[in-house]
């Protein structure tokens, strides 16, 4: 059971870090290079996530390989405080993802610690203002809508993503024709007045409907999906970490076993 513990923590550790070194030097070539709007969004959010990583994880290398009291302590510190963010960061997920959990929560506290509007968290964070802006500048600079080239007359066929349908074609409503994927025009017969989001497309491949409403409704149930797998990946790495923790719990006990015992 020792050794096994040993083995346990090196091996983990040993993958982990590697893992937050390659991240960490893809991140530095990223912004030596000049990241593009999209991985603006990501990139220091991943520098910071990879350097904790590779740090915690080399903490747990040299604890195990080298047996120190202190080293190995100060790494299931780290690992705790980790739960506590892993598992607090799990919570908010929830409640900003989940509209119902999200209006109960909101506004609770004493006095004026208190919870924001949780409900609309995502939509006020994430549409507005810059934050909106550097979301289209990415819609526009990726290959969102850029996949659908004029061969594409079948346009309406196609499984659409939930931000392709909201900012890649004019909402159904307006009565557009398509020519192709990239061109609608107005019909002579349409009845439905030029304002809003029909009055916002634009035939420009650079525009496109990324200032309609719609498309704010497609990023926001787009971001929701994908916290959502947030949720579920921090949940099996939060599994992992308590299984750190405990094989480092281990570890730091067979620390006061003397050192021709402990591999035996």
């Amino acid at each position: 059971m020792l050794r096994l513990s040993n083995a346990a923590v090196i091996t983990t550790n040993a993958i982990l870090a590697l893992i937050g070194l390659a991240t960490l030097s893809f991140s530095i070539y990223v912004f030596v290079h000049g990241p593009s709007q999209c991985q603006r969004f990501v990139q220091n959010p991943l520098i910071v996530t990879a350097t904790l990583l590779f740090f915690i994880s080399s903490l747990g290398l040299i604890a195990a390989l080298y047996g120190s009291h202190i080293i190995i302590t100060l790494y299931l510190f780290f690992l705790f405080l980790s739960i506590l963010l892993l598992l607090a960061l799990s919570v908010f997920i929830f409640l900003v993802t989940n509209p119902t959990a999200g209006k109960a929560f909101s506004g609770k506290g004493i006095g004026h610690a208190k919870t924001g509007d949780l409900q609309n968290w995502i939509g006020n964070h994430f549409l507005r203002g810059k934050n909106w802006e550097g979301i289209t500048k990415c819609l526009s600079d990726s290959r969102v809508c850029k996949r659908f080239g004029p061969q594409d007359v079948d346009f309406d066929s196609k499984h659409l993503s939930n931000v392709q349908f909201g900012c890649c074609r004019p909402p159904i409503e307006c009565g557009f024709e398509s020519k192709n994927a990239t061109f609608w025009t107005v019909p002579e017969t349409a009845t439905v007045a030029m304002v809003g989001d029909c009055k916002a497309w634009s035939n420009t491949q650079s525009q496109l409907c990324y200032a309609c409403e719609s498309c704010k409704v497609g990023v926001l149930k787009g971001v929701r999906k994908r916290w959502r797998i947030l949720l579920l990946f921090n949940l099996l790495l939060i599994l992992l970490v308590v299984l750190l923790y405990s094989c480092g719990c281990c570890v730091r006990n067979n620390n006061r076993v003397p050192w021709k015992r402990r591999f035996l």
